[in-house]
């Protein structure tokens, strides 16, 4: 029988720059391959599973935990591409990275939620990601995301990145969506980087977006992708 592996774009050491933990040091395990398309994707070269290496469970792991101890990090990211698209190399490797004291923070696009409930309960962070069509240029999976969410509210944060196209009509949908399963649950608005054309919206959007999201859900934050400002990966 093959070895399970999984296709490795890179495992560095570096802060979060987004959402919940934004500012904490993590190890960041990126898998490469993803599902989608996104116009403003910031890792368009993890998009490709060729042009990653191919590694084991045990391999992962070694790699993971020795550069967590020598870099004083407590949490591993694990995050693409669309790291779900590896589920089963997530199950196999999470023993071990448990071992290692590491808690598991998810990144994802927030669709495949079969992947998902197979994995649930060995992740300790979800940090979702509602993708609007306006933002993503690709249809919309708002059943998708529903069903998604609905998994582990408990354990998931939200992401919604908005750009100079996207509508608040479109953006109370987002909204709606995150209401209808937990009103608490932390939400951030994340206006988009500059990259590929792609351009961040007004700040009048912004404050009427907080506005509206504030009026359904009781912990809404402004928050733009940070490591870009300050210069690490």
């Amino acid at each position: 029988m093959k070895e399970l592996s999984a296709p490795v774009a890179e495992i560095f050491c570096s802060l979060q720059g987004e959402g919940l933990y934004m500012g904490q040091r993590q190890v960041f395990l990126r898998f490469a391959g993803c599902n989608l398309r996104c116009a403003y994707c910031d890792e368009p070269a993890s998009l490709d599973p060729a042009s990653a290496s191919g590694m084991t469970p045990a391999a992962v792991v070694a790699a993971v935990s020795g550069l967590a101890r020598s870099r004083r990090a407590s949490d591993v990211s694990l995050t693409g591409g669309e790291p779900l698209l590896r589920w089963d190399f997530i199950k196999a490797a999470a023993p071990g990275l448990k071992a290692a004291g590491l808690r598991l923070h998810l990144e994802t696009n927030g669709v495949l939620h079969r992947e998902l409930k197979r994995v649930a309960g060995l992740v300790d962070v979800v940090a979702m990601d509602i993708k609007l069509p306006s933002a993503t240029g690709q249809r919309a999976r708002w059943a998708d995301h529903l069903k998604f969410f609905r998994t582990a509210p408990e354990k998931t944060f939200i992401k919604t990145v908005v750009t100079s196209h996207t509508g608040l009509e479109e953006f109370e949908r987002a909204v709606k969506l995150a209401a209808s399963v937990w009103d608490g649950v932390p939400f951030f608005i994340q206006p988009a980087t500059p990259r590929h054309g792609v351009r961040p919206p007004s700040a009048a959007f912004v404050e009427d977006a907080s506005c509206l999201a504030a009026s359904r859900l009781r912990n809404v934050k402004v928050l733009p992708q940070q490591h870009p400002i300050w210069g690490v990966k």
